[in-house]
Formats: structure tokens, sequence, C-alpha cells
């Protein structure tokens, strides 16, 4: 019967299929559309739903941590593991501009308007607007510089993980943030107390990872990174360090290697931080068997910890 089923189900799909179905026109570029089916109208909606969101979001479906530690932050090259999470993004916004009944089935055509976040953020914005203070770390970004011009003031936002995406945040008003943009809040850093280079620029799969760590006065050195979807891991945590230092060292046998089982280039942002006396890192989790899971998606709080430290940032891109 179940061979059965299926051959009488594929003809009702191939034939029963509206003529708008996967043919709906764009109202302008910027705009997003997305189909579902199914035989509940609420499951066509939220089927049209994620289709629009698996082309927005930053990483709805995320697998493996690029670079593998154990909890001493050493690596090894033997420790490189995978890691298949899936999360449900809500995005509100959404406009059903096609509803149809065929055969039992439901056809669903949504629409959503993807327009630049700094446009979109400025029109929701209030009138009347004053320079506010701006995070240390993001004020650099190529993100707050665009934001910053489009509105002609400075203001505090915030990047937060709302509804399992990554929004930027004024007040009470919230735009969700596509990859294309997210990468736009990653940028290289250099602080005069501390600065942190990576041996490329541009990485391969399995090619090696290493860092050049220098500050000026002894104390202590912690590395963070964050992934493409804005999960962060901790790879060095307060290393007493009296001179500038490499990490791992390029003559050990303790090397990172780089893992991109994605179909796509990726970039990451590694964070270096100095301090004279050990920092708290207990929002953030080790790089290790434990891997980054949905739970990591930490970079807002990051953001914040680094309102309060001296650091140093440098992007990488990571080659499909």
């Amino acid at each position: 019967m179940k061979n059965i089923f299926l051959i009488l189900l594929f003809p009702i799909l191939l034939f029963g299929t509206p003529d708008w179905f996967f043919h709906l026109d764009y109202d302008n570029k910027c705009e997003v559309v997305g189909y579902g089916m199914d035989t509940d109208l609420d499951k066509a909606k939220q089927s049209a739903i994620l289709d629009i969101t698996n082309s927005i979001s930053v990483s709805v479906d995320s697998s493996v941590d690029i670079s593998s530690s154990d909890i001493g932050g050493k690596a090894r090259q033997d420790s490189s593991v995978k890691l298949h999470t899936k999360s449900k993004a809500i995005l509100s916004g959404v406009k059903f501009v096609k509803v149809q009944k065929e055969e039992g089935i439901w056809f669903v055509g949504a629409k959503y308007d993807n327009s630049p976040f700094e446009e979109k953020l400025k029109k929701l914005l209030p009138k009347k607007l004053k320079n506010e203070k701006q995070n240390r770390y993001l004020k650099h970004t190529w993100g707050f510089k665009i934001l910053n011009s489009s509105v002609g003031k400075k203001l505090n936002y915030e990047i937060v993980r709302k509804d399992n995406l990554w929004q930027i945040k004024y007040r009470d008003i919230l735009v969700p943030i596509n990859q294309n943009d997210f990468y736009k809040f990653f940028c290289s850093y250099k602080n005069s107390k501390i600065s942190i280079k990576a041996n490329k620029k541009i990485y391969r799969q399995n090619d090696d990872m290493y860092f050049k760590i220098k500050h000026k006065k002894k104390g202590y050195i912690s590395i963070l990174y964050v992934e493409h979807n804005g999960k962060v891991g901790v790879l060095l945590s307060n290393k007493k360090s009296a001179t500038s230092f490499a990490y791992p060292d390029k003559n050990s046998k303790d090397v990172f290697q780089v893992v991109n089982p994605y179909n796509k280039t990726i970039k990451e942002l590694y964070v270096a931080i100095y301090s004279q006396k050990p920092i708290s890192l207990y929002s953030f989790e080790n790089v290790s068997a434990n891997l980054l899971d949905e739970s990591n998606y930490n970079f807002d709080k990051l953001v914040k910890r680094l309102d309060n430290v001296d650091f140093s940032t440098v992007v990488i891109k990571i080659r499909k």
C-alpha cells in the first residue's frame, strides 16, 4: 500500500499545483519569496516562512566547529569532529500573498521585505535623536559605520539573538540580519596593549592555523573565536604571559587544522583579550570534545564583554 500511495500522490503534486506556485512576481529587488504546501494550512504557512528564513538567516542549520582543542587550550589534529544542529527561526513581517487549496493540499506563497538593515531600521527610528555612546568593539565595524552614516547619528545599537535569528536592536526596535550583513559586524582591530595576527588571511580545508600574539606588558591572555553563525568558543583562557608568543606554537605537534564542511566560503572572527588579572569567561564554552551547539550563539555576550577589556581582533576567510 505504501508504494501505491506514493504513486498516487506524485501526480497530484505534479498536476494539481497552482500556476502561480514557484512563479510569484517580485515587487522589488529586495523582496524574498517563500513557498509552502501541506495538508494542514498552518503547517503550509510555517513551511513558507521557513523557506524565507533559510534564505536570509545566519545559519539556521549549522554543523562543525572550525578548530578543536582540549580543555587546556592545546589543539590536536585528531580531535576534529563534526556537529549537526537545527534551529527553527521565527520571522516577523511575513505577508501571505497567495493561499490556495487543491485536492486536499494547501499551497501558500509568502513575501518578506529584505531591504538593507540600515534602511529598515532608519524608517522605524524616532525622529528626534541624539548621539549616544557606542560599544567599544561594534563602533569599529563596517555595520555600525553604515548605520551611523545612514541615520546621521551615533546610537547605542545592540546585536541580539532573538527567535533564533541575529537582529539589530535599538530600544524596542528589532531588525533581522542576514548572513552577508552579519559579516559586517566582524572587523579586524588593533589595540595599543595587544594585537593578534593570523598566519594567513585566507584558508582552505586542512590548512594549519596559528596566531601571533603581541603585548607590551606581562599579564593574562585569552583567545576566543566567533564562527560565521555567531557561535563563540574559548581557545585559550587566561594564559599568564610575560612576552609575545605564537599560539599554537608552529614548531610544536599541536596545531589548529581548518575544516569547512559548507559549500560556500565563510568568515570567522578571532579575539585576543589582555588583562592584568584573570578574567571570567564562564559565559563561553571551551572548544573541546564538548562541541559548539545551539546554546553557544553568544556573539552578543562577547560583544558586551569587549566593552570592558583591552582586546584585538582579526577576521579570517575560509574558502569552500
